[in-house]
């Protein structure tokens, strides 16, 4: 467990599990929870034609995970972020084992927890405001790549790879597979790399 910032706690959950839940220094400290990459699963929704609800929202995005990803809903916390002027939302989904079982451990030992993030989405929250309409974000940690694509201010892809090693494979040869894939040109787009192999994607 590490200091996020001055407000709160970081627990971060990786692939081999979570860090050790400790006590908080104090009853109510604030508590981030922190998911890896790897452990969570990622993908873009196009805005459903016809939308008249949020519980239809949920439903139509767990339709989509399940035929993406063949694996129960009902074992994952899904979420999505429906951005009222975008035609693609970014869409992710975390074990329930994380989402809702280790915050409720953490508030038994008298945690408050504030809010229970992928590292991708922690990441592109802190810098999405430096982005243009037509960026590559990638989180280059040591568990994972992620790499979000955007064009004209909508997601296009995102996936997440294995961590940067040039003995096997460079963030330019995974940015241009994924941009093949998505019928995008990786010169036309700003790339932003974040994370602790941020240095290994040069």
């Amino acid at each position: 467990m590490s200091h996020f910032n001055t407000e709160a706690v970081e627990l971060n959950v990786l692939r081999q599990g979570p860090e050790p839940l400790q006590d908080p220094p104090r009853p109510g400290a604030l508590l981030d929870i922190l998911v890896s990459d790897a452990l969570t699963r990622y993908w873009i929704l196009q805005r459903p034609v016809g939308l008249a609800s949020a519980a239809e929202l949920d439903l139509y995005a767990e339709d989509r995970f399940n035929a993406i990803f063949g694996d129960d809903p009902a074992q994952w916390v899904l979420r999505v972020d429906p951005l009222p002027h975008s035609d693609y939302w970014l869409a992710c989904a975390i074990p329930k084992l994380f989402a809702v079982d280790l915050p409720q451990a953490a508030t038994a030992r008298g945690w408050l927890v504030r809010r229970v993030q992928p590292r991708f989405v922690r990441d592109f929250n802190h810098h999405c405001a430096a982005l243009t309409r037509n960026a590559a974000f990638c989180v280059a940690s040591h568990e994972s790549t992620t790499i979000g694509l955007i064009a004209d201010g909508n997601w296009r892809e995102i996936r997440v790879h294995p961590p940067l090693d040039h003995d096997v494979t460079s963030l330019s040869t995974l940015l241009q597979r994924d941009c093949r894939q998505a019928g995008m040109a990786a010169a036309d787009l700003q790339s932003v790399v974040v994370g602790d192999l941020r240095e290994a994607a040069r």
